[in-house]
């Protein structure tokens, strides 16, 4: 039988590149017994723990916890039977390179994560040790990445109780920045017990110090790229309602020990298998450190907030008209505002005048002095004038929009998930021409799956994010099928495959840019090309301004800076061109 100083002690000493686990955010938050139930192969007598856990954990508290959540952080505590306990398991599973393995334990780690989120963030010095000396792995300036659930103990004296006083042994001094005090939740209130969450970064300060009597330490800080942000947000739950959530997902972003240095390999390896015979002289390149131009203060309703924006699109006045989805409505956030205005909606979601529902995207008629949005909850095409919001003007009736764009002679352009095609529309005529899709759902070349956004060149070719087949096309003027340009591998996040695309843009020099959805990166693919190359983001699932949460419209702006909607960031990102 362990100790309850294992939790202290068992500490992740090889410092591996694994793919982050981040598709629990996603799952459905159970009730613990329903979260255990996965797990009944794993750890015996569990049932009877989770009685235990629930009659003996903190409630009611001071944190306003369920019963469930309460129970949740009490049973990771707890030491069962035959070296069985939760922590144990789960945090080998989590170090475990087979990640697979980690999707029976979502429902108990999306209860925890629930849990966590509800307390306050500690910030200050922790302590960790292990009964051995581990100094040589440890050296100045390095990185690490701790995959599993660390506890430590803001008593030094706590940890050296565990530790050896007779041999070798090493203690952990840890400049913490985001941990999550449980001390009042666990078995073991007298041990001051501070949680580090799955992937948390830290930098080795110094080289090890030896002392007297084989004590070594090991001083670490806590490190992020963007100090403002918390790391509650890293791993903050996202809507198990939403239509786009995967219950089943595991997300393959890999964080590397120096991210930035790994995503310049990839563009200097993908940039050196492009043909001689494709424009490359002029590729573009971009800041890896987003801005956030709107939003980025939490979701809410408030005029310096968005809700799970999707669409954009950008005036030569660098003003950012932006589809407030979940506030139903449309803001325009003008350069340098801290605030935004909401010109259409805002008012609930129903089908009245000065009502939306759910917009999913927008663009702006220059020759009209006008935007047209996709209304998709009440199934209609609607146009605003940009002067006065309550002169709208129904422009298409039940068609289930998602995507929306423009050509140059004013045709408009829609795509419809639920009928798997997109059509074109004459402004000021009621019936559309199919120019995609429409031959049922399907993956063959003249077939989509669940269309969302689409981009019109000045060729008039079509390209369109095929989200269900994870995958670009690309239909030519007057073309029955369309031609596969990115992605179209399977869902996976190699540079072959996309995962869930959504917002697409072409620049000026046909090279197609790519909202990739669900592995939390914007890719770049040129016509032709094996793979793509990453642009922003690809740092795993989080909030850092190197990092995105749900990547989905995509817009340039008159000097070819690139601005991306985060959507469960619940913010619009902007990428700063670097060079001419």
């Amino acid at each position: 039988m362990s100790h309850s100083g294992d939790r202290f002690t068992d500490i992740e000493l090889e410092n591996k590149r694994l793919p982050a686990c981040y598709g629990y955010l996603n799952f459905k938050l159970l009730s613990l017994e329903e979260a255990m139930n996965e797990l009944q192969n794993f750890l015996k007598d569990i049932n009877r723990f989770v009685k235990l856990a629930k009659r003996h954990c903190t409630d009611p508290n001071d944190h306003n916890l369920t019963k469930d959540e309460s129970a949740a952080i009490y049973i990771y505590t707890m030491e069962l039977s035959d070296d069985s306990s939760v922590y144990r398991i789960l945090n080998q599973t989590l170090r475990a390179e087979d990640r697979t393995k980690v999707r029976p334990w979502f429902g108990y780690l999306k209860l925890l994560d629930s849990a966590t989120s509800k307390l306050p963030k500690f910030k200050g010095t922790i302590f960790r040790g292990i009964d051995k000396d581990v100094t040589k792995s440890f050296k100045k300036g390095q990185r690490i990445t701790w995959w599993s659930i660390s506890s430590c103990s803001t008593s030094v004296d706590v940890i050296s109780s565990f530790i050896s006083k007779s041999s070798s042994s090493t203690l952990f001094h840890i400049e913490c920045l985001n941990g999550k005090s449980v001390s009042s939740y666990t078995c073991y209130p007298n041990e001051n017990e501070v949680i580090l969450m799955p992937g948390t970064i830290f930098e080795i300060v110094s080289n090890p110090l030896s002392h007297h009597g084989g004590l070594n330490i090991i001083h670490l800080k806590e490190i992020y790229d963007d100090d403002g942000d918390d790391h509650e947000e890293l791993f903050a739950s996202a809507n198990p309602n939403s239509s786009q959530s995967n219950h089943s997902s595991i997300s393959t972003a890999t964080i590397s020990k120096n991210p930035i240095t790994k995503l310049y390999k990839m563009l200097t390896q993908s940039r050196s298998r492009i043909k001689q015979n494709q424009i490359q002289a002029k590729k573009n390149t971009y800041q890896q450190f987003g801005i956030t131009v709107a939003g980025g203060n939490g979701k809410g309703q408030e005029l310096n907030q968005l809700y799970c924006p999707l669409g954009i699109c950008i005036d030569n006045n660098k003003s950012i008209y932006i589809a407030d989805s979940r506030n139903h409505r449309i803001v325009k956030w003008k350069l340098n505002w801290n605030t935004g205005q909401i010109i259409a909606g805002g008012n609930g979601y129903r089908n009245q005048n000065n009502q939306l529902d759910s917009p999913k995207d927008i663009i702006f008629d220059k020759e009209n002095n006008s935007f047209i949005t996709c209304d998709t909850g009440n199934i209609q095409l609607i146009r605003y004038f940009d002067q006065n919001q309550t002169n709208q003007q129904t422009l298409i009736s039940k068609i289930y929009c998602w995507g929306l764009t423009m050509d140059k002679n004013g045709f408009i352009y829609v795509s419809d998930r639920q009928n798997h095609e997109v059509r074109r529309w004459r402004q000021g005529n009621e019936e559309g021409e199919l120019v995609a899709g429409g031959n049922g759902k399907g993956d063959h070349l003249n077939q989509l799956n669940k269309p969302r956004n689409i981009y019109i060149d000045d060729d008039y070719s079509l390209y369109i994010s095929d989200s269900g087949n994870h995958r670009v096309m690309k239909w030519k003027k007057d073309a029955k099928e369309g031609v596969i340009v990115a992605g179209g591998n399977g869902k996976g996040n190699s540079l072959k495959q996309l995962n869930e695309p959504d917002g697409v843009i072409v620049d000026d020099l046909g090279q197609i840019y790519v909202a990739d959805c669900r592995n939390y990166r914007v890719m770049l693919w040129c016509e032709g090309d094996e793979e793509g190359e990453i642009v922003v983001g690809g740092n795993g699932w989080g909030s850092q301004s190197n990092q995105l949460k749900l990547p989905m419209g995509l817009s340039f702006d008159n000097e070819e800076n690139l601005y991306v909607v985060d959507c469960r960031n619940h913010r619009i990102q902007k990428y700063e061109k670097i060079g001419n």
